[in-house]
């Protein structure tokens, strides 16, 4: 690409004499575009002395146009070709080619750092959503019912019940699904998993005092392992997780997650001891101490999300993601 086609438009009206001027005076080498131009008064004798080109260079009087210039520089990249990129582009003879190799540099930096993949990223299944318009309808029911119920009821419920009674019924009822994840260690063939689980319920359902203690954990520092349910043991077996799906009173899952929410209650020995009623009452108790747990958590969430609803699935979808990974 050639030079003249970066002459600004106000050269369009000049004379046929002035523009091939202009082409001649911007192929000049700008060591003598440096030089002054008008004719200068006497100057007193002095010794001769070697200057350096760059010196000479650099008590030349600065262009009005060297700021715009070097910033449109940015915007042409160099030529392998070796042709002009743009209007005053020109460096002195006696510069170094430092800067060229400069703006090189930044090219492929910007070009490795869009290529850049984190390698801590979660490799997730990809969303499958065909059921949208009824997911978004669901969500926006729990939405509502958690907005006008669930979050008032664990308001006060928080201020009733004490922050450290809260932690102990919450690890009582993680202690109440101890067989599910045991049962799902065993199926996928984790058994040092299975095994630490089984230690852990029996110190805590003894000496934890049916599990509102974590003494295995703080007293024999025995960490509790990663969750196991049954839509991972599907996912070990090679079941994919199919549509992403919303059910009414329920949280997001995916077909697989709802066949192993399904199976997780079916292996909970809870279920065949106590009856309905009682039973429904222990869950819902459970579902409103875990949200008053959580209270603090989504405090902000829907106040600072734009598409919650999409926000919502990608979380889950990440989550499910790292459990299955873990």
């Amino acid at each position: 690409m050639t030079a003249w086609k970066y002459v600004p438009h106000t050269f369009a009206g000049a004379s046929l004499a002035q523009t091939a001027l202009l082409l001649c005076v911007s192929g000049l080498p700008s060591v003598v575009l440096a030089e002054p131009m008008s004719p200068q008064l006497p100057q007193p004798a002095i010794p001769a002395q070697l200057v350096h080109p760059t010196e000479q260079t650099a008590v030349a009087p600065a262009s009005p146009r060297a700021s715009e210039d070097s910033i449109g520089l940015q915007y042409f990249p160099p030529d392998p070709a070796g042709a002009p990129r743009g209007l005053g582009e020109d460096k002195p003879s006696g510069e170094l080619e430092g800067d060229n190799d400069e703006n090189i540099q930044i090219l492929d930096e910007t070009i490795v750092e869009d290529m850049f993949e984190d390698p801590f990223a979660i490799e997730s299944e990809p969303v499958h959503d065909p059921w949208e318009p009824f997911n978004s309808r669901m969500f926006s029911l729990n939405y509502n019912i958690d907005r006008y119920a669930l979050k008032p009821a664990a308001r006060v419920y928080s201020s009733v019940i004490a922050p450290d009674l809260q932690d102990s019924l919450a690890n009582a009822f993680d202690n109440l699904g101890f067989a599910s994840r045991f049962l799902n260690s065993i199926f996928q063939g984790r058994i040092d998993r299975a095994e630490t689980e089984m230690l852990r319920f029996l110190l805590n359902s003894t000496l934890g005092v049916g599990g509102l203690f974590d003494v295995a954990k703080y007293m024999f520092d025995i960490e509790a392992p990663p969750a196991e349910d049954t839509a991972q043991t599907l996912a070990t077996y090679g079941v994919a997780s199919g549509p992403y799906m919303v059910l009414p009173l329920l949280p997001p899952m995916t077909v697989r997650d709802a066949v192993g929410f399904a199976g997780d209650i079916f292996m909970n020995p809870v279920n065949y001891f106590i009856p309905f009623a009682p039973n429904l009452v222990l869950n819902a108790g459970g579902r409103v101490n875990d949200r008053a747990v959580n209270l603090e958590t989504f405090e902000g969430l829907e106040e600072s999300t734009v598409d919650l609803y999409g926000a919502v699935r990608s979380g889950y979808m990440g989550r499910r993601a790292k459990a299955m990974q873990e």
